[in-house]
């Protein structure tokens, strides 16, 4: 009495909840059998109940013996009905009439003691069908006798009566069914007849085979035989039909008084209903016996059957009223065809509509409002002191209603889902259907007939939804257990001394004034038996005092919260109903005679012993509430199994899979996904408990294994394509989404989440295993991020850079849909992801794969197989390419849709991305920084100088070597310009020199090729620092304000420049205080803010060292390059001949360089059909920019980039051009003409060519390279000056 207090305050105290909403049933980890639930009726001959010919306890002695048969029995029907045959598993061996007799014995013997146990089995049921169907027989004399039929008949054993009978249908039926019973039987009869003369029983055994073959093979019945037995055996007993329609009676006033709260015990009274009227009515082709389809008695039945025509019987066995009694001799054609079981009225009835499933939600709704309001105000009493004086009558009466109305509600929703199997199952779908469901006719295809293809999508749905409620609500009783029950034992305690106290005192006054002895007698024992007294206070002879005294009696007796025995209640109900029936002599009443009860005694007491039939489900709550929820028959399927002969079914046509994946690939009930898997739970106890058989457990096991690794797979993908196409809705433009949902009307939703329950459950409990599904669920989801992160990069080392912005997207979107799902489970961090993928996890690895890629892609694509444009800062591919074309590695990525952008993202965003595809740029170098590493740029650069290194030295320098041997050979005088500049471009393009440098195979291929490398490397440099600065600007920019730092104002015209590029004053920043004066209001102390004033100091020393200690890698990189050439002499050429500047010959790189700029510029053309046209691409479509830029950027930091700006052929020509306005259109002057004419015939001058289309290409590409050329000089000014080659000094001429 001392502990329990600390203990009730450990109970409320001590909490472990997880958080996790509650979605599953809760098992059962450790269990309490108190014993009430036997039906053996052990203590009831503690109880003296015997007077005159009546004795109750001996009564119970003789129902517990019949129980006992019951109990025996259900262990025959779980034999039967999990039957596997022997024989299909075993082939038939055929033994040749050549093979010895000692392996023929063998042979035998083996196949002797294989089926040797199973026919015992089959002993065991023969024999005990003898013995039920004699008990049953017994019954039924019994009450047949004169003197009983003048009794009360107990209303137990009216129901042992038709449990007995119900056990016999299903054996029968069961044996009927199981056709590998008689295949099993002949092989073991053939071993015996060709062993049995080794056999020392051979005489038993062969009795035992006659007497088996009678069973199995009965010639004249050889269905029902069962059924048929116990109906045969009553021809011996007289006025037995006077008790089956007693029992006909029993049966309707149970289903229509709904005295029954189990949902098999509603099928059961159907099922005898129907072979009570199969006993009653005439054997086939007999002419005696009656009509029991037009006795007046069972005329309910037929409209019972034509309202219910199909009964569930067991798993998935049901009995179709219209086929099973075609036995009965009065069974006609007419009253067969009245019963439609697909007539619409029908089908409303057995299917779960629509309307079924609002009226459950409905009465799930209010029920669990009820229920929670309940279980709350007891809460709230039991977390007081001394509860137990603060808990009435009326709580404890409501209690009791409210969980037999729970009960109740179970029961009915289980018998609704359980007909609705039934009549799938007898009616499967036609070929058609099965066809265009997607049947293909394969081995067990007549169960996919009944159960995977049988049911619509919105029947799955409904049967989730109700089979979510049902287990929710069984949750939820489970749950509470411990809170309510003890108050519900105390409403059945209160209940039983209240009538013994109270309502039997007068009654029993009565009885004793009207010297009826035996009822009192009987009220004496009722108090004996279920009396419960404060010491002290007996109450012994109560009854014998006047009735204004019994009035006054305050009636005291403990109040308990301990439960009467199972035999007390029915030992109770058994004497009242002596007393209070209609039937019962006391009560017939008469002109002479009194009444036992009055009238309103009467009703009292009927009413307390209806309720006291239920008391004993409440005793036995949880088997009751197990019984309840159990959906074990969704998943046996064992009479298809034997019908069909396989092994068993795939997971396609198991109904819970079936409905999970319902769940999964529905858009709602996503809580209710780990209720269909709790089917396998059920199946799992009911295998281990009623079937005994551990192979049945095993092959749950088994598919439960594969059903939640199909779960998790399905599950996580839906997730993480829920995660992705949410990502993919969150980062698409919302300008552009909605312009597409104009053109794509509600192509771009995200489904409404429906996972957040599910991603937060941690424990989930299948076959008494307890499954963490959150963890298990974030490692699907981790390996689909992985694949996504693998395709990505599969799909970036496939692709040109130019799919660096789809890659950059991708990523995006893969990140944040990461992130999402990481807010719900527990996923690596991305980054550690996608350093795994990229090859970044070891110490001693300097880069990753991506960098590798990219370094390669500029090296052997970007540079020596693209275009740059200066204007458009943009790299496009060349159309046409001098070498060998760079082939990359192509990888392999099967991976969905959904992977890329989630679902309907996957077009819009391929629109987005498409047009970056086609170049290469300022983008795209956005996009790598974003996916590269820091320490990856160094490596890439590095690269980059190498490739220069490789185009100077491998291509350049001996290009540049044999183009100095021919330019040294003579020089190549500047045209003169009087002439204008048509002249001074043929001069030069048939020029010797000239034509021999152009005649040069090599000339393109090599030496345009290597200056385009290298213009094309430093181009990328420079744009990739001017990104690197945006970015680098961009943060500074950000983080400013909060260092309270501001840039410069604008500095006057011929003033000095700041020395430092921002002004930081001594002020604070407005962050730190706000966030100081709310630490003051706070009442915070000093240590705070001066923590928050150190971290700003650090982060102002931070950014002021990267703004400092900026440095131009572009200028890197020319310094670089530059050393390379000052080690380098054959760009210098040969020394000027007048010591020095030599205008119209040298071999340095800059007159080099402008030969070959100026062939650069030329067009290639050809005269076709007197029109002239360009013949070939032209070299700036095959090279682009990137040919002056490497080649400006050489001159310069050679030195020679003021000699090439003055003696530069093309700049020649242009300078011709500008001089006369009347040659800007490049036509000639009357005068030029004529002057040209007359020296045309001794020169190589084509007067007729100088007007041409290939003159005036020429002068518009002249023009672009010259501004190309003053852009390339004028930035590489801006980075590093150059000195001259060499200082030279200018003197006056000595005097002579």
């Amino acid at each position: 009495s001392k502990l329990l207090p600390d203990v009730q305050k450990l109970d409320h105290k001590i909490s472990v909840d997880t958080g996790a909403p509650n979605i599953e049933v809760p098992n059962e980890a450790v269990t309490y059998d108190s014993g009430w639930k036997t039906n053996e009726y052990l203590s009831a001959p503690a109880f003296e109940t015997k007077f005159g010919n009546e004795d109750f306890s001996a009564e119970l002695k003789e129902f517990s013996k019949v129980w006992s048969v019951i109990k025996e029995g259900n262990k025959l029907v779980a034999m039967l009905y999990t039957f596997r045959s022997c024989s299909q598993a075993l082939k038939d061996v055929q033994v040749a009439a050549n093979t010895p007799q000692d392996v023929k014995q063998d042979i035998y013997q083996k196949e002797f003691k294989i089926f040797r146990p199973e026919v015992v089995k089959l002993c065991v049921l023969m024999r005990f069908h003898e013995r039920a169907t004699e008990l049953f027989k017994r019954l039924i004399q019994s009450l047949t006798k004169p003197e009983k039929r003048k009794e009360i008949h107990s209303q137990l054993k009216l129901d042992l009566v038709v449990k007995l009978l119900d056990l016999l249908i299903k054996l029968d039926k069961l044996k009927d069914m199981k056709s590998n019973l008689v295949n099993d039987f002949a092989r073991y009869k053939r071993a015996i007849q060709l062993i049995g003369a080794s056999l020392s029983n051979k005489k038993d055994l062969e009795a035992e085979v006659f007497q088996l073959q009678a069973f199995l093979c009965s010639p004249a019945h050889s269905h029902g035989l069962i059924i048929w037995t116990a109906k045969n055996k009553l021809k011996d007993v007289r006025n037995s039909d006077d008790v089956i329609f007693l029992l006909l009676e029993h049966c309707k006033d149970a289903l229509e008084t709904h005295r029954y709260l189990l949902p098999d015990e509603e099928h059961m009274h159907l099922r005898v209903i129907m072979y009570l009227m199969y006993i009653l009515d005439a054997e086939k082709g007999s002419q005696k016996g009656i009509n029991a389809f037009r006795e007046s008695r069972a005329r309910f039945a037929l409209s019972l059957f034509k309202h219910q025509p199909i009964i569930p019987l067991l798993g998935d066995m049901q009995i179709q009223i219209k086929y099973d009694l075609n036995e009965c001799q009065n069974w006609t054609d007419q009253l067969r065809e009245s019963i439609d079981d697909t007539s619409p009225k029908v089908m409303e009835f057995y299917m779960i509509s629509t309307k079924k499933r609002v009226e459950i939600r409905a009465e799930y709704s209010s029920y669990t409002s009820k229920f929670s309001s309940l279980i709350n105000k007891v809460r709230a009493i039991k977390g007081q002191t001394n509860f137990t004086e603060r808990i009435d009558e009326k709580l404890c009466a409501k209690t009791f209603n409210t969980l037999k109305e729970g009960l109740a509600l179970l029961s009915k929703w289980n018998s609704q889902i359980r007909m609705q199997a039934a009549y799938k199952c007898a009616h499967p779908i036609g070929d058609e259907k099965y066809k265009a469901a997607g049947g293909t006719g394969q081995k067990g295809h007549e169960y996919e007939r009944v159960v995977r293809f049988a049911y619509t999508k919105e029947e799955l749905s409904t049967l989730v939804d109700v089979i979510g409620m049902l287990k929710g609500l069984g949750s939820l009783l489970q749950k509470s257990e411990t809170i309510f029950i003890d108050l519900c034992w105390r409403f059945i305690h209160d209940k039983m001394q209240d009538f013994v106290h109270g309502m039997l005192t007068r009654p029993m006054r009565k009885a004793y004034k009207a010297k009826r002895n035996q009822i009192l007698r009987i009220m004496k024992i009722m108090r004996e038996i279920c009396g419960d007294y404060i010491p002290g206070a007996e109450m012994a002879e109560d009854y014998k005092q006047v009735k204004k005294d019994i009035l006054e009696i305050e009636h005291k007796f403990p109040k308990r919260f301990t439960p009467p025995t199972v035999d007390q209640v029915v030992l109770m109900r058994r004497m009242m109903n002596y007393i209070c029936s209609d039937r019962a002599e006391g009560n017939k009443g008469g002109m002479f005679k009194k009444r036992d009860l009055k009238k309103e005694w009467q009703d009292d007491w009927i009413k307390l012993y209806n309720e006291a039939f239920f008391f004993q489900y409440l005793l036995n709550f949880k088997e009751s509430l197990r019984e309840s929820m159990d959906l074990s028959y969704l998943w046996y399927r064992e009479f298809y199994l034997n019908m069909t002969k396989q092994p068993q079914f795939p997971i396609d046509m198991s109904m819970p899979w079936i409905l999970t994946k319902s769940v999964i690939h529905g858009a709602q009930m996503k809580e209710n996904i780990i209720y269909p898997m709790e089917i396998y739970n059920d199946a799992a106890e009911l295998a281990l408990s009623f079937l005994d058989q551990r192979y049945l457990f095993d092959e749950i096991e088994a598919e439960v294994n594969l059903a939640f690794d199909q779960l998790l797979i399905h599950l996580s993908r839906e997730v993480f394509i829920y995660f992705k196409t949410l990502a993919g809705s969150i980062l698409i433009d919302s300008e552009f989404a909605t312009a597409y949902e104009r053109f794509k009307a509600g192509s771009l939703r995200v489904p409404v989440s429906r996972y957040t329950t599910l991603m937060s459950q941690r424990t989930v409990r299948l076959l008494g295993r307890v499954v963490n599904l959150q963890v298990l669920l974030a490692q699907h989801v981790l390996n689909n991020f992985r694949k996504n992160v693998d395709g990505i990069l599969k799909k970036f080392m496939s692709s040109p850079l130019s799919s660096a912005v789809e890659i950059k997207a991708l990523l995006d979107n893969a990140r944040l849909a990461h992130a999402l799902a990481s807010t719900q489970l527990p996923l690596d961090s991305f980054g550690v992801i996608f350093k795994e993928y990229d090859g970044r996890v070891s110490l001693n690895q300097g880069c990753g794969k991506i960098a590798t890629q990219i370094a390669e892609e500029l090296c052997q694509d970007i540079f020596p197989q693209w275009t740059f444009c200066s204007g458009t800062r943009r790299f496009v591919p060349s159309l046409r390419i001098y070498g060998e074309k760079y082939v990359r590695e192509i990888h392999k990525v099967k991976l969905p849709k959904y992977f890329w952008y989630g679902n309907g993202y996957n077009h819009p965003n391929g629109q987005i991305q498409g047009p970056y595809k086609n170049f290469f740029g300022a983008e795209h170098i956005h996009a790598l920084l974003s996916i590269l590493d820091t320490a990856d740029i160094p490596y890439i650069l590095k690269e980059v100088i190498s490739s220069i290194e490789r185009a100077l030295g491998e291509a350049l320098m001996p290009s540049m070597e044999k183009v100095q041997q021919v330019l040294q050979k003579a020089p190549i005088p500047l045209p003169a310009g009087h002439l204008g500049p048509a002249v001074a471009y043929q001069g030069l393009w048939n020029n010797s020199l000239v034509k021999a440098v152009r005649a040069w195979p090599a000339l393109k291929t090599v030496f345009f090729q290597s200056l385009r490398e290298i213009g094309n490397a430093f181009a990328f440099v420079h744009l990739l620092e001017s990104i690197l600065n945006e970015r680098s600007d961009e943060q500074f920019t950000q983080v400013a304000f909060y260092l309270a730092i501001k840039p410069h104002p604008p500095t006057q015209h011929g003033s000095q420049p700041p020395m430092t590029p921002y002004i930081h004053e001594n002020k604070t920043s407005p962050l730190y205080g706000t966030i100081s004066k709310v630490y003051e209001m706070l009442g915070g102390g000093s240590l705070m803010q001066q923590e928050i004033k150190q971290n700003m100091m650090k982060s102002e020393q931070y950014m002021n060292g990267i703004v400092n200690s900026r440095r131009s890698i572009f200028a890197a990189m020319l310094r670089r390059v530059s050393t390379i050439l000052e080690t380098v002499e054959v760009f210098d050429g040969s020394a000027p001949a007048n010591g020095v500047l030599d205008t119209h010959s040298g071999s340095d790189f800059a007159r080099v360089f402008s030969v070959a700029q100026f062939i650069f510029c030329v067009s290639p053309t050809k005269i076709i059909d007197g029109k002239e046209v360009l013949s070939d691409i032209e070299e700036h479509a095959k090279l682009g920019d990137g040919f002056a830029w490497g080649g400006c950027i050489l001159v310069h930091l050679l030195g020679y980039a003021a000699r090439f700006e003055m003696l530069d052929l093309c700049n020649h020509i242009l300078g011709i051009a500008d001089s006369d306005d009347t040659t800007r259109d490049l036509g000639l002057t009357p005068d030029q003409k004529k002057k040209l004419a007359k020296t045309s015939q001794t020169s190589a001058l084509n007067v007729g060519a100088m007007e041409t289309t290939a003159m005036k290409k020429f002068m518009y590409n002249a023009r672009y390279a010259w501004s190309v050329n003053n852009m390339v000089f004028s930035t590489i000014r801006s980075y590093c000056t150059v000195d001259p080659v060499k200082n030279l000094r200018f003197s006056p001429p000595k005097a002579s």
